[in-house]
């Protein structure tokens, strides 16, 4: 192996065991199938039962069969998208730059670093936190998780999903965007955020070649808000003519 790949290597795998440590050593082996379907520079799969394995460099059309807990992390300036589902049709997990997401039994996702974004049609249970806690999180649609210093925030983009822990349960609709607390696992009371400024901006959205299979579906709840937005701004503002629009300025963008 030339000496800048292992040089590479061997700090990827430093970084994801700071991270993650090898708590999951004890788990039950499971399997999971993993096609990859897209990598823009480094991308790394990192198994966990054995402590001693070094990370491997994913490549597109890679699959990932994996006894036990493993880890996927993504490097400066690089994103990984995975079919994690039965069918590229049923829904897609996007990790963005400087990610690291470690995957556990029966749909269960510990973000210890950076941000994804997961995307299916049909209802699921995630099981989705860090290594001191968790939440459930329940339903369909397209969602965005960062992880923070004081815990996660999550934005739903369309469909319709429930955060629950064992005190709370709080519902999102299309728009909707919720912290959650690292020390006490609740979330916060939804704020609405501007979908089409978000999709317009998003580099776990836009930097990715192959449009999601809920584009369609994004863009349809982001219309819709758009419409909500502009009659609230016609009562705010009293008679406007009908051919004026709302204007979305663009920002810089998020992750």
């Amino acid at each position: 192996m030339p000496p800048f790949r292992y040089s590479l290597f061997c700090r990827l795998h430093l970084w994801l065991f700071f991270f993650i440590g090898t708590t999951l050593l004890g788990e039950n082996s499971y399997t999971h199938s993993i096609l990859v379907t897209q990598v823009i520079n480094n991308c790394f799969l990192q198994p966990l039962v054995n402590k001693n394995s070094p990370p491997s460099k994913l490549r597109e059309k890679d699959k990932i069969i994996e006894e036990g807990p493993f880890a996927l992390g993504t490097s400066k300036d690089s994103l990984l998208e995975i079919d994690f589902f039965k069918s590229s049709s049923d829904g897609k997990l996007r990790l963005g730059r400087e990610s690291g997401l470690e995957f556990r039994p029966k749909n269960s996702l510990i973000l210890h670093r950076g941000s994804i974004l997961c995307t299916h049609k049909k209802y699921q249970e995630w099981k989705l936190g860090s290594s001191n806690y968790s939440v459930n999180i329940n339903g369909f649609g397209t969602w965005m998780v960062e992880c923070l210093t004081a815990g996660l925030k999550v934005i739903l983009l369309e469909g319709k999903i429930s955060i629950n822990n064992s005190k709370k349960s709080q519902v999102l609709e299309s728009g909707d965007l919720v912290l959650i607390d690292v020390k006490s696992s609740q979330p916060s009371k939804p704020i609405q955020i501007e979908l089409p400024l978000l999709l317009g901006t998003s580099r776990l959205i836009k930097e990715f070649s192959n449009p999601l299979p809920s584009k369609s579906r994004m863009i349809s709840a982001a219309q819709v808000q758009a419409l909500r937005l502009k009659k609230r701004y016609e009562a705010f503002v009293g008679d406007v003519s009908e051919d004026k629009k709302l204007q979305l300025w663009a920002l810089p963008q998020t992750p």
